[in-house]
Order: structure tokens, then C-alpha cells, then sequence
């Protein structure tokens, strides 16, 4: 089909013989097999594998990413290993997968920026007893210090900030405070430039559905530290 043949399937297959399609169609594309990786990082081990792993590919990809799963039971189901109950990987987080697919997002891309990354970190992870590169926290704190590394900002504050912004349009982006802590409105700030890099990744519905979902309100935080530190002080007194 013409939608699968823009993403290389071809030339994703011929490249990995050993990989074949168990289902095509106008909803998704779905590829089984066996996968060979064989990768090195300066100053970490070499790892050399082969993994059973299946793909499904929505059609919409890439505003939906699609999903890798570890048929071999190579690594333990748990969060240390990254890999969810179901044996589909943790790949990381949407908008850092996203950008780094920018510009090509074909299946060959996927697996050499995206999943060769994660087989090679987590492998190494279980083969070594270390990440060859560090590992993220789980949940809110993991997003906020990747969308931290990736906007150049630090703290949650001036993350949802950039979310936020990224969730409007620029007219009305420019009014908000801008997220560097710079004092100034965004508009009149150079860091808007730095930003607008982020717009063409995600559509504004996904950044204020992705801000509502994954963060908890800056505001809600603070109320229950308050609250929580009442508590303490009445049972302190009691």
C-alpha cells in the first residue's frame, strides 16, 4: 500500500530479512521477527543481540507512535527494565521521540534513533548492572527533566510554562510570562525562537491535552504540602 511504502517498509524489510509482516491494512501495519542489534557507545560494552520483537505501526503515525513489543521475554516486565506488563517498551516520552523522528520519520528511522537506543541502554542495563547513559526518573519528575533538557529550561514551573505556550497560538503565547524566568512577556523574548522549534512537532490540542493529563498543577502541589504540613503540626500538638 502507498501510505506504508512512504515509510520504507521495503527497505526496512530488506534490511532485516528475518523480520516479516503479519498484518497490513488501511488501520495499521503490524511486523514480527527476529531483530539484530549490534551496537557500541564510547567508553561502554559492546552489545551484540537478537530480539524477538513485534511493531504496530498506527496508520496515523507519526502523530501516534507506534508500539514495540518484546515477544522474546528478553527483558523482566518491570519499571528498572523499562518494559511495561504487556512487553511493550517504555520508548520514552512522546515529544522527545517526536523530535528526535523530525525531518524522517520512516521505519528505518524509528528503530536506529528510537528503539536501537532503548535495546542498546537496556540491554547494557541488564548485561552490565549500569545505563550507558543515565536513566530518567519514572512519571512527572522523568518528563520534567527531559522536557527540561530539551527546552533548556530548569524546574516544573518553567516547563508547564513551555507547555502552555506551545498549547496556544503565538499571539497569545507572546502575553504569557516567558518560561526562562527572564521577567519578561514572551513576546520580547529571544527564547520565543527557542520554542517555536516545538510547534511544528506537536499540534496545540496535544500540548494542553499532554499538560492536563501528565502534570500535576503547580497550584494543587503546593496546596497539599501546605495541607499535609497542618497535619503534622495538629498531630505534633495532639
Amino acid at each position: 500500500m502507498r501510505h506504508w511504502d512512504a515509510l520504507g517498509l521495503e527497505d526496512f524489510l530488506a534490511a532485516h530479512p528475518r523480520i516479516r509482516i503479519l498484518e497490513i491494512n488501511d488501520e495499521r501495519l503490524v511486523l514480527a521477527g527476529e531483530y539484530h542489534l549490534r551496537a557500541q557507545l564510547a567508553g561502554s560494552q559492546l552489545v551484540e543481540q537478537a530480539y524477538r520483537l513485534k511493531l504496530i505501526c498506527p496508520r496515523d503515525y507519526p502523530v501516534k507512535l507506534p508500539k514495540v513489543i518484546d515477544e522474546g521475554e528478553y527483558f523482566p516486565r518491570n519499571q528498572e527494565h523499562h518494559t511495561y506488563a504487556d512487553g511493550s517498551f517504555c520508548l520514552g516520552s512522546e515529544l522527545k521521540i517526536k523530535s528526535l523522528l523530525k525531518g524522517d520519520h520512516s521505519l528505518s528511522a524509528f528503530f536506529e534513533k528510537i528503539v536501537d537506543g532503548f535495546l542498546y541502554a537496556v540491554t547494557h542495563r541488564g548485561e552490565f548492572g549500569s545505563f550507558p547513559y543515565g536513566e530518567l526518573a519514572h512519571g512527572e519528575q522523568g518528563l520534567i527533566d527531559d522536557y527540561g533538557d530539551m527546552f533548556g529550561l530548569r524546574g516544573k514551573l518553567a516547563v508547564l510554562r513551555a507547555l502552555q505556550a506551545l498549547g496556544k497560538r503565538k499571539r497569545e503565547a507572546n502575553k504569557l510570562p516567558c518560561p526562562c524566568a527572564c521577567g519578561l512577556r514572551l513576546g520580547r523574548c529571544d527564547y520565543r525562537f527557542v520554542l517555536s522549534k516545538f510547534r511544528d512537532i506537536g499540534r496545540r490540542r496535544w500540548f494542553r491535552q499532554h499538560l492536563k493529563a501528565s502534570f500535576k498543577p503547580i497550584e494543587k502541589a503546593k496546596k497539599a504540602k501546605s495541607k499535609a504540613g497542618v497535619l503534622r503540626t495538629m498531630r505534633k500538638a495532639a
